[in-house]
């Protein structure tokens, strides 16, 4: 029995969320038997005992943890005791990019307990190379298995969804959308987005393309910040729209005509992998940490600076039927072959044994 432990099974949790949600199910289908325990599911004032109970009551062989800085690490060290090893997947957390943001208060966590709980993890979960050369900054010589996120091609009847995309009445019918899909987070290279978007506004006009963004988790700011730009007869060809799930976000996906992911800091993110499944060519930056993508000609090169997102957004502009066309098969092709998630299933299936069982490493495993 495999338990993973996170903060929250909803969207509160970002791309953690469906990352082990999405996991869970393929484990399952691999013949293996998961658990979930999340903390979200107790309350606040007595939560680490509540979390801590709720784990052991699974009866786990092994605890896989995502994410850090809040319950799921605080009782880690716990869970150590009780003899329960762990595997702990930061989610991108340990990223230079990361760990700037609330800097001052992570220091403290840090010194007050994280720092002693990612000291009992047994290996560490990376979601790419980049990802656990961060890790290895910050905790020289632990394990390391570097296994991607993965992500489930569209079905047929996915990829031709009857249901129509959020944007519908928004925008006419007919014109090019680029869509931005996730956390309506500064991390995630929103500001220069909007800031490049405005410069390119006659460009963007002039090729009938309009800009998505489909998201939550800001209460409204983003939001508020298109509207009073609009106002003032800027970004008139942005559309801010909520959350999507399920038929929606394959609605979302299947109507739309690229994707842009600018990110100051990301682990491996969902929505691109997503993206490219359903055929999109995509903009992301350095950070979204797929260069796979680049040496494809699945994505083009979008960092979160004004100036240099503005000339990737022409690009997109620019793109030829064709073109766009050998991008979204070239991304398809790279998550089919890389990032399914049978193959990332069997990889934590090997994993697992190797921490409980001891022996030679997996060839994904890093020794330090």
């Amino acid at each position: 029995m495999i338990t993973h432990l996170s903060h929250a099974s909803s969207a509160v949790d970002g791309g953690i969320a469906t990352a082990v949600a999405d996991l869970r199910t393929a484990q399952l289908a691999a013949g293996l038997s998961p658990a979930w325990c999340t903390a979200d599911q107790h309350q606040p004032w007595h939560r680490d005992r509540c979390l801590y109970e709720a784990v052991r009551a699974t009866a786990p062989q092994l605890v896989h943890v995502h994410g850090l800085w809040r319950s799921p690490t605080r009782i880690a060290k716990r869970l150590d005791a009780a003899g329960l090893p762990l595997v702990i997947a930061p989610h991108g957390m340990l990223d230079p990019g990361a760990l700037a943001i609330s800097r001052r208060k992570k220091q403290l966590v840090w010194r007050l307990w994280e720092r002693r709980a990612l000291a009992s993890g047994r290996c560490f979960h990376a979601l790419c190379a980049a990802e656990a050369k961060a890790i290895r900054a910050v905790l020289p010589g632990v394990p390391i298995a570097v296994i991607p996120n993965g992500v489930a091609l569209p079905q047929v009847s996915d990829a031709a969804s009857p249901a129509a995309p959020p944007w519908a009445g928004a925008i006419p019918s007919g014109e090019s959308v680029l869509l931005f899909l996730g956390r309506f987070h500064h991390k995630k290279g929103l500001e220069p987005l909007l800031s490049a978007w405005q410069a390119v506004a006659p460009a963007a006009a002039r090729h009938r393309f309009w800009l998505a963004l489909v998201g939550y988790g800001d209460e409204g700011a983003l939001a508020l910040r298109v509207a009073q730009a609009q106002e003032r007869g800027e970004l008139q060809r942005v559309r801010v729209l909520g959350p999507v799930f399920g038929a929606q976000k394959a609605a979302v996906l299947a109507a739309a005509t690229a994707f842009v992911l600018p990110s100051f800091s990301e682990g491996l993110p969902m929505a691109a992998l997503e993206a490219m499944a359903y055929q999109l060519p995509c903009l992301l930056s350095a950070a979204c940490n797929l260069p796979e993508a680049f040496h494809v000609e699945a994505a083009l090169p979008a960092e979160p600076e004004p100036a240099a997102l503005a000339a990737a957004l022409e690009r997109c502009f620019e793109l030829s039927p064709t073109e766009r066309m050998a991008m979204g098969k070239a991304g398809q092709a790279l998550v089919r072959e890389r990032f399914s998630w049978p193959q990332v299933a069997a990889q934590t299936r090997e994993l697992y044994s190797w921490v409980l069982g001891g022996g030679a490493p997996p060839d994904f495993v890093e020794l330090g």
